[in-house]
């Protein structure tokens, strides 16, 4: 004889079963992000050693030229943004890297900048 099951037991277990689906696939997309802040985390540290390398090409430059360079502190990205646009010598050095100058108009323009004539 089959046993009948109380409808309260079957609404019951369909709420558990349910509750249970809904956890495992929270836990999966939660494993997911865990993964992907890992990763990006990885790829921000990247980019952050990157961009210091970038302002010592700039520092290196600048001491080759006897160019005084004071970049704001690094927590300020707004203004270091700023200064690459607003100093003559950054810009011109930006100008430069992104292939808009030749290596003589970037000499040009930093010798007249700095005043020398060489």
């Amino acid at each position: 004889m089959s046993k009948i099951i109380p409808f309260s037991q079957l609404a019951k277990a369909q709420h558990l079963n349910f509750l249970e689906h809904q956890r495992r696939e929270y836990q999966e997309r939660e494993d997911y992000l865990t993964r992907l802040r890992r990763l990006l985390f990885q790829v921000e540290s990247q980019m952050r050693q990157a961009e210091v390398l970038q302002l010592e090409l700039f520092r290196h430059v600048a001491k080759h030229f006897q160019v005084e360079l004071n970049f704001p502190s690094q927590g300020d990205r707004l203004a270091l943004q700023r200064s690459f646009v607003e100093d003559p010598f950054l810009f011109t050095l930006t100008e430069f890297f992104a292939n808009r100058l030749t290596p003589e108009e970037c000499l040009e323009k930093i010798l007249a900048l700095s005043g020398k004539k060489e």
